[in-house]
């Protein structure tokens, strides 16, 4: 065992030995820059020309001097009269009595304000206008024809002429024709105008129908009066 132990640690002691000669034996190489010196030449430069001079050659005669402090003397103003100067001392702190005075102050004078005068009245003569006589309301004149609306009432048909239907209508069995008639007083119908048809041929129908009718007289307020009116015609077959 002692034999053992003794060969282990002359190993151990021998690898020891080897690793810090390795060590010692290692070389770190450094990698420093590496810098050239050159000489440099130095070239001397010509000094620069002196600068001009200043002086300025003037026929103007040189300025006076300034004045000396002693001839900085006051001068008395002969224009302005002497101030009163008063050597008593006056102490602040004295207590001042009010002033009052015996008599109240006048009151100040009122404006005068100029008044105008009246301008005397010029009475204007009564001047006593005409009598105007008295004229009496015409009473408006009666109208010579009236429409439906301002009649007492409606006129109504009584009766009416009869016509044939134009055999040159052929496609259809009835027209209608809007005349404009007059009412006269005795109820017997007036044609006046022709406002629209269906057909042409149906307007000489119409003319007979309302040339040839009659009606209830119209009135208003009682009386018979011409009334006008429109009329829608139906012709049939």
């Amino acid at each position: 065992m002692k034999l053992k132990s003794i060969i282990l640690g002359i190993a151990t002691t021998a690898v020891l030995l080897a690793v810090l000669v390795a060590t010692r034996m290692m070389v770190l190489t450094k990698t420093t820059p590496e810098f050239e010196i050159r000489e440099i030449e130095t070239v001397a430069l010509p000094e620069p020309p002196p600068p001009p001079s200043e002086e300025v050659v003037t026929d103007d005669p040189p300025p006076p001097p300034p004045p000396s402090l002693a001839d900085l003397t006051h001068t008395l103003d002969v224009s302005q009269p002497a101030m009163p100067v008063s050597n008593v001392k006056v102490d602040p702190t004295l207590a001042v009595d009010p002033f009052y005075t015996d008599q109240p102050p006048a009151p100040l004078p009122k404006p005068v304000v100029k008044r105008p005068t009246p301008k005397p009245k010029v009475s204007k003569p009564t001047v006593k206008s005409p009598l105007r006589p008295r004229v009496k309301p015409t009473p408006p004149k009666p109208k010579s024809q009236y429409s439906l609306g301002e009649l007492d009432r409606k006129p109504r048909l009584l009766r009416n002429p009869s016509v044939r239907f134009p055999s040159s209508i052929r496609n259809a069995s009835s027209g209608r024709v809007v005349v404009r008639v007059a009412i006269l007083p005795s109820g017997r119908s007036q044609f006046l105008s022709v406002i629209s048809s269906t057909h042409p041929a149906l307007v000489s129908a119409a003319k007979t129908i309302a040339n040839g009718s009659r009606f209830t007289p119209p009135t208003r307020q009682g009386k018979p009066v011409k009334a006008v009116m429109t009329w829608p015609i139906t012709i049939k077959k």
